[in-house]
């Protein structure tokens, strides 16, 4: 007997079939994809992906090879940073970072229940947490708030985010914090920033683990 689906394979399914609803044209133009007559291509979290401009599905390379990704983080953050933004020009990025809660009018403005599982994660693994970031095309920056780690992470070549990191010592606990620009409500919904922040800190997770 067949398994059933899963509802996040069919969200995908059904995403798919709504970014083909969008005029890719205007997408390609507007985030200055690259593009042939089969396929859209970007970076997304430092691994080259295409979208099928037939199905609609995202393909990541894997190793060189290609694949369909049916990641329900990873192919939900695609679909809305290309077609959530209406119009036929980019957003702009603001220039300041913020906490989540700052540009959404919303119950839910705290992420420390979830960061913490990946704080205690990264915790006295500062080098090792440094490399994952290069690994995911993030760029070290100076030091913010006294964080020993603080890192711009590329989501895609036109939207960025800014990690934190602080080792725990006798005092205080590990501390991980996720920055967005002031303009993120531009960009995506906010329930994505949760898929984003899940599938780039589970990946940071995986190549330190990779690298062990």
């Amino acid at each position: 007997m067949k398994k059933a689906a899963s509802n996040y394979d069919l969200q995908v399914d059904i995403g798919k079939r709504i970014f083909l609803e969008y005029d890719q044209e205007v997408l390609i133009r507007k985030f200055r994809l690259k593009a042939d007559e089969r396929y859209i291509y970007l970076n997304y979290l430092n691994t080259p992906c295409r979208i099928n401009r037939t199905t609609g599905g995202v393909e990541e390379s894997i190793k060189g090879a290609w694949k369909e990704c049916r990641s329900f983080s990873t192919v939900m953050t695609i679909y809305d940073l290309l077609c959530y933004h209406q119009g036929e020009t980019a957003p702009t990025l603001g220039g300041q970072w913020c906490a989540v809660g700052m540009f959404i009018v919303t119950g839910v403005t705290e992420t420390n229940t979830f960061t913490k599982k990946y704080a205690a994660i990264f915790d006295g693994r500062v080098e090792e947490l440094k490399t994952a970031c290069a690994s995911l095309g993030g760029s070290l920056q100076p030091r913010m708030a006294g964080a020993d780690v603080t890192c711009l992470i590329p989501a895609t070549a036109f939207f960025p985010v800014l990690l934190q990191f602080w080792e725990g010592d006798e005092e205080f606990p590990p501390k991980l914090m996720l920055l967005w620009d002031r303009n993120t409500d531009k960009f995506l919904h906010f329930e994505t920033t949760f898929y984003l922040q899940g599938d780039l800190l589970e990946r940071l997770k995986n190549r330190m683990e990779e690298n062990a």
